[in-house]
């Protein structure tokens, strides 16, 4: 009698598993995930007590925790808010840009015609000209931007960056530079340092 209570057990569990029951992602509840956004939180001030020296350790899990939230809700604008997070803390890591690119791209399409794709795009451009030295994919991203954008903050800023990036990186530089040296910019170096 208990090996056939047993099958009978073993038989509804595994009809209940593969009909019914849940992945663990799946299964999160409200109760869970608010305990997830916790542990970001708390592991995001302890990562910014590290800071300049950032302690990498506790920025891999965080990126680890922050994908657990966004996998849950992968449509909810904190997810968009926290994919930001992660691609900038990939950054904190060598050779990591195509990561935080990858977390940039969910945002700009998941998110497309928010506040949160506009700062992706800016965000992209900024990773492609400064750590990959793409600046033509830097260009593509910016444009795109101010197109896509044209009345969000970051459109003006990104119009200022393609007026001093260029395909070739070493003008970049003398551009720059003769920036720096009109007499005319001496004012505006000024104001920018004192604010």
């Amino acid at each position: 009698m208990k090996k056939l209570y047993r099958a009978a057990l073993f038989l509804l569990l595994a009809v209940h598993w593969q009909c019914g029951g849940r992945s663990p992602q799946e299964g999160d509840t409200g109760l869970e995930l608010s305990d997830l956004l916790e542990d970001i939180r708390q592991t995001e001030n302890q990562l910014l007590a590290t800071m300049p020296n950032a302690d990498t350790a506790l920025a891999a899990r965080l990126i680890e925790k922050i994908s657990l939230y966004t996998e849950a809700l992968p449509y909810d604008t904190l997810s968009a808010q926290l994919m930001i997070k992660a691609a900038n803390l990939f950054l904190l890591f060598p050779d990591m840009e195509v990561n935080a690119l990858r977390q940039l791209q969910l945002v700009y399409t998941r998110f497309a015609g928010q506040n949160h794709a506009a700062q992706a795009l800016f965000l992209s451009g900024m990773i492609y000209d400064n750590n990959l030295r793409q600046p033509q994919q830097a260009i593509k991203m910016w444009e795109q931007l101010i197109e896509q954008y044209p009345g969000h903050p970051l459109a003006a800023q990104a119009a200022t960056l393609l007026k001093i990036t260029d395909e070739d990186p070493s003008n970049d530089i003398e551009l720059i530079e003769k920036w720096l040296n009109d007499p005319k910019n001496k004012t505006n170096q000024i104001q920018v340092q004192t604010e």
